[in-house]
């Protein structure tokens, strides 16, 4: 089998997550307590077709208190009646329908096709959906374990499929009618600030130069 530089690049992903065991400990805005959340991200991650050249990453909220990938499903099978089913590739639930910051598969993923998670289907084709539950429009946050399996997805992602920083968005921001997905109490610049910090730390483990003491 002939070797590609995508080969490499994903083996080196892969290592690099074994090494660290992707043990996060990464303290939410206001908050002292730090949460640990475990993820084999490669299993979670792995499919076994021919993978899609995903070029973005889009986050949403589900806009609902409670729910889970197989509900959703569901209800865009029946809804919306969306031969396909889930729109999302990911879930990541918030205790109410499946355990905090479990990241739930759905089929979009293991069978590399589009998603249907935005009104916009080139971003559809090209974007990564993945979905928190919870209303962030209205008084509910992520919760803190939501958050660190959010940061755990999106920096395998990004680095596996060579995503950009710029191409990490919120659905609202995707070219489109307007909506206030993933709502006002999203902390997308949380988000994007310790995706920054990750892969900072992620390249100086690879080059085996000594982090600066603000960033150990």
């Amino acid at each position: 089998m002939k070797i590609t530089e995508r080969h490499v690049r994903i083996v080196a992903i892969v290592k690099f997550a074994i090494a660290i065991g992707l043990f996060i400990a990464l303290p939410f805005i206001g908050m002292k307590k730090i949460v640990t959340v475990v993820i084999d991200i490669e299993e979670l991650c792995s499919v076994e077709v021919e993978e899609n050249s995903w070029r973005q990453i889009v986050i949403h909220h589900s806009a609902t208190n409670s729910g889970d990938a197989q509900a959703f499903d569901k209800y865009h099978r029946e809804k919306k009646k969306w031969a396909n089913g889930l729109a999302y590739h990911f879930v990541i639930g918030n205790g109410s329908g499946s355990k905090d910051g479990k990241i739930e598969v759905g089929e979009r993923w293991t069978k590399q096709i589009h998603g249907a998670h935005t009104a916009n289907m080139d971003t559809n084709r090209i974007a990564i959906g993945i979905c928190l539950v919870g209303n962030f429009e209205e008084e509910q946050v992520p919760t803190q374990k939501q958050i660190t399996s959010l940061v755990s997805l999106i920096n395998y992602l990004s680095n596996r499929y060579q995503i950009p920083k710029s191409n990490i968005i919120g659905h609202n921001q995707v070219a489109q009618k307007s909506t206030a997905c993933p709502g006002k109490n999203f902390p997308i610049e949380t988000i994007l600030n310790r995706i920054s910090l990750f892969q900072v730390q992620a390249s100086r483990m690879h080059t085996g130069k000594q982090q600066p003491h603000h960033l150990q």
